[in-house]
């Protein structure tokens, strides 16, 4: 089969082509036949070493994939071949087949693409859990999402509004994704690449600061974010980007003296039984089409490097897809 390796941390460079031997499932796997394959800011920042995982180059990239059901492993009962499903993968997802745990794989609903499935593993597990078991806001606070038209960001806003957040601040980089940011519910949507950005918020919340931020731009906007916190407001941090941030002095104290909070939030160090919480309501929405999947920007898997382009260039609304 073919597949993409990633042969060291030098860029968008180290990602290859190969030949190699279809992976075998084991006793609790299944191999997919992979139909759509996910391009994630993870991705990107692990192809350039800032974003390290157990294995060592050379290694088939891939977080998540959706694709058929091909075979089974022995202690497989919930799935069969033909199923349609997207997972996290084992073996990459960046090939014709990968491997999966058949424990986490998610079926696939009726009249759903395999691209737009390729949406639900990362992106919209990540939206849900976060706003449920970490932000938890009320219908009485003010929400600000950061990258708002991005795969998460798209799905933060539409499951916020459903879940009953009154007032929803969405930033976003072009009057394109604001329009768009608009038709899916946001109160307010703002432009952050301009120099106002944050006198709008301001304005937007009558100048008592927001309740909410969920931060995952960092950098110059994460900062000037911070500072836009209202008292007893809280911060929850996600994304790859934020990993090198630090909370400086001057940030320590105007958390105690706001009463403020700070808390970060990563899907792979949920509990099984926090994903397994999350995924059957996160289906039942997609299934009733109260969350439109966002999944227009495909690359065949020839054209990889286009693809990490696409996303690096924050030009792209939702998901960037491997297709088949």
């Amino acid at each position: 089969m073919k597949a993409i390796h990633l042969t060291g941390y030098k860029g968008f460079e180290s990602m290859q082509l190969f030949e190699v031997e279809k992976p075998k499932p084991a006793a609790n796997e299944v191999l997919l036949e992979v139909k759509a394959a996910g391009v994630n800011f993870a991705e990107l920042e692990l192809t350039k070493g800032r974003y390290r995982i157990a294995k060592e180059p050379p290694f088939i990239m891939g977080f998540e994939a959706a694709g058929v059901v091909v075979e089974f492993g022995a202690r497989v009962k919930n799935l069969k071949v033909g199923d349609r499903i997207t997972s996290l993968v084992s073996s990459g997802g960046y090939a014709e087949y990968a491997t999966a745990d058949a424990t986490v794989a998610i079926p696939i609903p009726e009249g759903v693409s395999f691209n737009e499935a390729v949406t639900i593993p990362v992106q919209g597990l990540s939206a849900y859990a976060l706003l449920k078991l970490a932000a938890k806001p009320q219908a009485s606070e003010t929400l600000l999402v950061q990258s708002a038209a991005g795969g998460v960001g798209l799905y933060l806003v539409q499951l916020a509004k459903i879940m009953g957040v009154r007032r929803l601040i969405a930033l976003a980089s072009s009057k394109e994704k604001l329009d768009v940011l608009t038709g899916l519910g946001a109160d307010v949507a703002i432009n952050y690449t301009t120099k106002q950005w944050t006198d709008q918020v301001r304005e937007a919340t009558e100048g008592n600061g927001v309740d909410v931020i969920l931060e995952s731009a960092s950098g110059e906007v994460g900062s000037q974010s911070f500072k836009l916190l209202a008292p007893f407001g809280r911060m929850v941090v996600f994304g790859a980007r934020n990993i090198y941030d630090t909370i400086s002095p001057e940030k320590v104290q105007q958390l105690i003296y706001k009463n403020q909070s700070v808390m970060g939030f990563n899907v792979p160090s949920l509990k099984p039984e926090q994903i397994a919480e999350c995924v059957p309501p996160l289906l039942s929405l997609i299934s009733e089409r109260k969350v439109k999947l966002f999944a227009t920007n495909l690359f065949p898997l020839t054209e990889v490097k286009r693809a990490f382009e696409a996303l690096e260039s924050r030009r792209t609304i939702g998901k960037v897809v491997l297709a088949a």
